[in-house]
């Protein structure tokens, strides 16, 4: 029987009881996905991490004539949330090794107009937020795209809790999954009422029912941007399943890691690097491949011989829409170079040890 190994797993089928008191179950969930991030001031489930960001391009007021600097090679959410509450986006180029934005390339994007800075990990691979940081100085605010980052970590602190706001996802190709779903990552309490009032259709709903408040109106603008009931239902599910699966994803990942090592130095192949001091959650697991080499060519052959492999972004201001966005000066080079070469592998918890030795053998002899 001919091997198959899928890029993502095959989801459990659940049943989840909804209603009764869904209150409690939500403040439940709330607590256990804070502890995972080191209990910041303040979490709140979203009906997705894109959700999340639009609630902080709307905590953040922005408006026509703001500039919000993001990565070239990240998912084109990462810049509509901001596109759509008035703000332009500067692209900045990402660092060849982590593929996580270039705080020297961002020092040269910042100006008088930039409000903030959105940086994206990659594969779960904490960005240099340090770095950036005295790139950009203290003005500006740092937003964190954490969709890949939960059980990620920079020198023990978890990714999302190392700027102003983090943005993490749930979507069913996570680590943990609610199907879809994300949350907003609050670093600094005097935000959390705006942020209530920016995910709860622009009321006051929470002050009110806490007692805080005498009236429950309109406090400004928002949208209904909570995770729904049911979603919230399936990831206090997934959150009783995740901590074997996670340490088989580790074991699939440094078994990777090991294999094509060698490999990849002698082909001149680029493997994921995970600096000192970061901690990775083994989300992704991807090759790029050396210069000249025709990547359709080699997803066909692994599709022929079982192997589920993908692409993944492209450089965002060589986009269809990126390029009428795009500032001249905003080429990307890297960006654009390591989207057209980077292919990601199967990783998941079903992936077993013989799965990831066909991979292995199909890849080498893919690329030679």
């Amino acid at each position: 029987m001919e091997r198959r190994v899928r890029l993502q797993a095959t989801p459990p089928l659940r049943t989840v009881e909804v209603g009764g008191d869904d209150a409690s179950r939500r403040s439940r969930v709330t607590g256990h996905i804070a502890a995972l991030v080191g209990s910041p001031p303040g979490v709140v489930l979203t009906g997705s991490c894109t959700a999340a960001l639009e609630a902080v391009a709307t905590v953040l007021a922005l408006r026509p004539g703001d500039e919000v600097v993001v990565p070239a090679f990240t998912f084109p959410t990462t810049a509509t949330a901001f596109l759509g509450r008035g703000a332009s986006v500067r692209f900045a180029d990402v660092r060849p090794d982590t593929l996580t934005i270039d705080p020297a390339d961002v020092a040269e994007k910042v100006g008088p107009r930039t409000r903030a800075v959105v940086v994206m990990h990659y594969a779960g691979v904490g960005a240099d937020v340090t770095g950036l940081r005295a790139a950009v100085g203290a003005d500006v605010d740092i937003v964190e795209d954490a969709a890949h980052g939960i059980f990620g970590a920079v020198d023990g602190r978890p990714l999302g809790t190392l700027g102003r706001f983090g943005a993490l996802s749930f979507h069913r190709t996570k680590n943990l999954s609610s199907s879809d779903g994300g949350a907003l990552v609050v670093n600094d309490p005097d935000d959390l009422d705006r942020v209530d009032v920016a995910v709860d259709k622009g009321t006051n709903r929470v002050a009110f029912d806490q007692g805080r408040t005498p009236s429950y109106e309109w406090s400004g603008p928002g949208s209904s941007a909570r995770m729904p009931d049911p979603c919230v239902a399936v990831l206090e599910a997934d959150l009783d399943e995740v901590g074997p699966r996670q340490r088989r994803r580790a074991e699939v990942w440094d078994r990777y890691a090991e294999a094509l090592g060698p490999w990849a130095e002698e082909a001149g192949a680029g493997l994921p690097v995970v600096p000192a001091g970061r901690q990775h959650p083994a989300h992704l697991f991807f090759v790029v491949l050396p210069r000249g080499r025709d990547r359709d060519a080699f997803v066909a052959h692994c599709r022929r011989a079982g192997v589920e492999v993908a692409r993944h972004f492209g450089s965002l201001p060589a986009s269809a829409y990126g390029r009428g966005l795009a500032d001249p000066a905003d080429a990307c080079p890297v960006a654009g170079d390591l989207a057209g070469r980077l292919v990601r592998l199967p990783l998941h918890h079903q992936v077993s040890d013989a799965d990831v030795d066909h991979v292995v053998e199909v890849v080498t002899a893919g690329v030679g």
